[in-house]
């Protein structure tokens, strides 16, 4: 099990995330709406995870990731957008991200479900 942190401007998404990583086993520690409160909460709580919005108002997503990897170089952070921009995805993932999900969010379609555990746990072991 794996404390969480899901930083998402959505309340709704942030939500379902939450639902769906305990409904796995994982603790959801806290929830933020944008990159600035994420980044706050992460210094705070220092889960073993967080979920990151790229899109989102005041700091977004990629601003966020930075200033955590430059907090916590070992942060286990999972990318989760609907951007098409390749380029902010690459960037992300040179940044440190431990990884990327795509939206919209699945979560009754088995094989989104199967991939998105298969994401966290890889997230979680490098």
């Amino acid at each position: 099990m794996a404390t969480v942190l899901v930083v998402d401007d959505s309340a709704f998404l942030a939500e379902k995330i939450k639902g769906f990583l305990e409904s796995n086993g994982h603790k959801v520690v806290g929830s933020a709406e944008d990159g600035n409160e994420g980044f706050t909460m992460y210094k705070e709580l220092k889960p073993n995870l967080v979920t990151l919005d790229i899109t989102m108002p005041n700091r977004d997503g990629q601003e966020c990731l930075a200033d955590i990897l430059s907090f916590d170089s070992g942060a286990k952070v999972v990318m989760v957008s609907a951007i098409d921009d390749q380029r902010v995805i690459v960037d992300c993932m040179n940044l440190g991200a431990k990884g990327f999900i795509e939206k919209p969010l699945k979560f009754k379609n088995k094989e989104f479900c199967e991939d998105f555990i298969d994401t966290i746990k890889q997230a979680l072991t490098r």
